[in-house]
């Protein structure tokens, strides 16, 4: 997560003692921020002339430093531990910085889970292809990692929601870490946020931001086998394989784009367009095969979902 709040003159020395920021200059100007300590504390912060103190970091990671000594997201995390953690960042009495949440905003937020699977993660990952609970949400090889080692969606500067599933095993290797084989994380990224922390902590907040997360991870569009009755026509498959992953209408937009661009006659959009329009009466005619894979994501999703968002009596 990444915080912002603005401190008295108090508490900004309070937080260059208790986050061990060291003095820097920049031009003319003079600001603190984090030194080498922060890679083992797992919270790295600037703090501007003005007192306007930026915090970054994982929640996840500082409760598991919490409980086991390491900075690690990889094994299970339920809500009420997560909260514990964001609460003692600001306040003094447990070792943080002594400033009340309504002061403090929140900028950036990740909602994820790890956990792990029986194959690794990459077959898992190269056949999904959209998220989100429009299924809308194409999405994409991302090529910062080995291929179908991570697929997220669109993140342009102006998307202030990105959803992604990586290989957790694979990423921690990438870094020098180890943790369990076969370990993939399910992500939502909150950018450009302006949220009073006070605010996110209400648990009408928590329930709309955990559920919505649910919904979108529940709602993955998979690569299926297709099966047609007796008599479907071979052409006629690839065609409805595309239908029920993306659906009708992204269906037509995509191929519509294609025949302006001039990648298709107008004989074969006039095909697709004439599949399209008899798909009501066609689709009883095929039918997707859910496969192995996808059944036990769901099922792993679904379990480490019921156990992260468990609530203390």
């Amino acid at each position: 997560m990444i915080f912002t709040a603005h401190l008295s003159r108090a508490q900004v020395r309070n937080a260059i003692s208790t986050l061990h920021l060291v003095q820097c200059s920049k031009g003319d100007k003079t600001y603190w921020s984090s030194s080498s300590y922060a890679t083992l504390d797992g919270r790295h912060a600037v703090i501007d002339g003005c007192g306007n103190i930026k915090l970054s970091c994982s929640i996840h990671k500082l409760a598991e430093q919490a409980m086991t000594g390491h900075l690690d997201n990889s094994r299970p995390l339920r809500l009420d531990d997560a909260l514990l953690v964001i609460r003692a960042l600001w306040d003094a009495d447990a070792g943080g910085l002594g400033v009340p949440i309504e002061s403090v905003k929140v900028r950036y937020m990740e909602i994820g889970l790890s956990f792990v699977m029986s194959h690794e993660p990459l077959d898992y990952i190269r056949q999904m292809v959209s998220v989100g609970e429009d299924k809308h949400r194409e999405m994409f090889v991302d090529y910062h990692f080995e291929r179908d080692r991570q697929k997220v969606t669109a993140k342009t500067r102006n998307v202030r929601k990105c959803l992604k599933v990586y290989d957790k095993t694979y990423e921690a290797a990438d870094h020098d870490r180890e943790v369990e084989a076969n370990t993939i994380r399910v992500e939502t990224q909150y950018r450009r946020m302006n949220m009073q922390l006070s605010e996110l902590l209400q648990d009408d907040t928590l329930l709309k931001f955990t559920a919505q997360y649910y919904r979108d991870f529940n709602s993955i569009t998979w690569q299926r086998r297709i099966i047609g009755d007796k008599g479907v026509k071979e052409s006629q498959f690839s065609k409805a394989a595309e239908i029920l992953t993306l659906g009708v209408n992204e269906y037509l937009a995509r191929h519509r784009d294609e025949w302006k661009a001039g990648h298709l006659s107008d004989k074969a959009w006039r095909t697709y367009r004439e599949f399209a329009a008899a798909w009501p009466q066609m689709a009883c005619r095929f039918r997707s095969e859910r496969g192995p894979l996808e059944a036990e994501f769901d099922t792993k999703f679904h379990e480490s979902y019921v156990y992260a968002v468990s609530r203390d009596n």
